[in-house]
């Protein structure tokens, strides 16, 4: 069985070869500007421009809508939240809101920053602050990151300088929940359809949008009446290039200055090489609401049909690292110590299977390629060791999009479905909201009692108790998955020579921290 398994994992690997507000926690390393020995005279002015390669195209910029990596790695920089985290200590800092009063248990004041303006020159008020809040957290706008803000039971004005949110129960992580709800203006966004807000955005970030070429690429532009530190790059570019092949192709001839998501292998081509331990975990969904995986046994015995040690090596290279029987990983807090990851162990899969009843019924993997590092190869060499367990896997590649709408649609929720999640809060709370409660935008479970477990922790402010919930409901997850616990991805991605680029503990990537030398 290792010998097959060992085959196969070295014919995946084979194949996989033929992301501010102001300064946001991290500075770019000073350019430099001596002479050189060599000749006595002066370098070229730095770049004030960059090209980026992204994975695919943004379904929308409409920023408080959906889940999509993609256009955040965009938006980051053009739109703007109240508070925002610090890139080195993972702390919530002041951004368009200076500072905040807790009330009480379910009220928290805020005060707005004055002087900052709305690319279309608009001043930013505590209306639109108000408006925003309310926008995401509405059931008929259907935001797919909802989970994110389900705490929030309502936004109100207090003057012009003030507003107030109010919690529907106390909430330990408010200001890290607001790091992620960008500001938009009530003006420009109120009457319009989503699909009039596709292609436009209308920030307070140091960029502005510029244009979006469909299918080929967006740029954007320095904001000269942005009211933060002015940035020293003038425009950024943003091509949509799937294959890795070609991003890597494009960063060593010097069409592009960043190719992100790049694969192990091609490190040691690459002009220079940015990694760090990342946010992203890979896991497969289980559909519990419907269809064969309904089974505890069943899902158990997919768990134990993965080698996780050697995904990790021979996909990855030392880039990931295998989740711990839970998703996320040590630092975030809930993360819980009393669980292991699975042994890989077949032949205990073979007898779940059995156990399950399981006669060979065909199990549906929906996955896409191209926005994760190696989803696909992961995808694949998943579905194969379930195969060697005994599941019959149908694996199916789909688009970006369809990927999406079945992700977020309950009644299109196949078998399993492979995806990765980030957890932008570094607090277990935004995994299982998402991931678990039955409210939860990417959630295929409804256990009421998980539900009850995520409630409570979600509003313990008594931090001892909180992570005491977080091992009682691990455990539980582990004893009964809601998926398969993949690997945590580090963050990997190449860059031009001369690019000053410090990687972000967020994984998020500003245009303002970037210079060239």
């Amino acid at each position: 069985m290792k010998k097959t398994l060992s085959i196969l994992l070295i014919c995946v690997f084979a194949l996989g070869i033929l992301a501010g507000c102001g300064s946001s926690g991290t500075t770019a390393p000073t350019t430099s500007t001596t002479p050189t020995e060599a000749t006595g005279a002066a370098p070229a002015a730095p770049k004030t421009e960059i090209t980026i390669a992204i994975q695919g195209e943004p379904t929308t910029l409409d920023t408080q809508y959906p889940d999509d990596g993609n256009m955040r790695t965009i938006t980051w920089s053009v739109f703007e939240p109240l508070y925002k985290l610090d890139g080195v200590t993972l702390e919530p800092i002041p951004c368009l809101a200076t500072d905040y009063e807790i009330v009480d248990d379910l009220t928290w004041k805020f005060t707005i920053r004055d002087g900052v303006t709305f690319h279309d020159g608009s001043a930013f008020t505590v209306d639109d602050a108000v408006y925003s809040i309310n926008r995401i957290i509405d059931p008929e706008y259907n935001s797919q990151i909802f989970s994110d803000f389900e705490s929030i039971a309502k936004a109100e004005k207090v003057d012009d300088k003030n507003l107030t949110i109010t919690t529907s129960v106390p909430d330990p992580i408010l200001l890290k929940r607001l790091t992620k709800l960008d500001m938009v203006s009530k003006s420009f966004t109120e009457g319009k359809t989503m699909d009039q807000l596709t292609q436009v955005a209308n920030g307070t970030g140091p960029y502005k949008l510029d244009n979006w070429t469909r299918g080929q690429y967006i740029t954007i532009v320095r904001n000269d009446s942005y009211w933060g530190e002015k940035p020293v790059l003038e425009k950024a570019t943003y091509r949509f290039i799937e294959e890795v092949v070609t991003r890597a192709a494009a960063l060593k001839t010097g069409e592009i200055d960043i190719a992100l998501n790049m694969y192990p292998e091609y490190v040691a081509d690459l002009p220079k090489v940015f990694s760090g331990i990342g946010t992203e975990t890979s896991w497969v969904r289980f559909n519990q609401r419907s269809g064969i995986m309904k089974d505890k046994n069943m899902r158990l015995a997919a768990n134990y049909a993965i080698d996780l040690e050697g995904l990790a090596e021979a996909l990855f290279g030392g880039y990931a690292r295998p989740c711990e029987g839970q998703m996320g990983r040590d630092g975030y807090f809930g993360f819980s110590d009393k669980v292991e990851k699975y042994p890989y162990d077949v032949e205990k899969a073979k007898a779940l299977l059995e156990e399950a009843g399981y006669k060979g019924e065909p199990i549906q993997l929906l996955s896409e390629r191209g926005r994760w590092l190696k989803d696909g190869e992961l995808t694949e060499a998943v579905a194969a060791q379930l195969g060697e367990a005994g599941f019959k896997i149908e694996t199916k590649f789909v688009s970006w999009q369809e990927w999406l709408d079945t992700l977020f649609d309950p009644n299109k929720t196949p078998d399993m479905q492979f995806s990765c999640t980030s957890n932008e809060f570094f607090d277990m709370d935004r995994t299982y909201s998402a991931l678990v409660h039955k409210t939860g935008t990417q959630s295929a479970v409804d256990n009421a009692e998980y539900n009850a477990m995520i409630e409570e922790a979600k509003s313990e402010m008594d931090l001892e108790k909180r992570q005491e919930i977080y091992d009682s409901l691990v455990q539980k997850l582990y004893d009964d998955p809601f998926a398969i616990y993949l690997l945590v991805l580090d963050d990997l991605h190449g860059g031009a020579e001369n690019l000053n680029w410090t990687l972000r503990q967020d994984s998020r990537i500003y245009i303002s921290e970037l210079s060239f030398s």
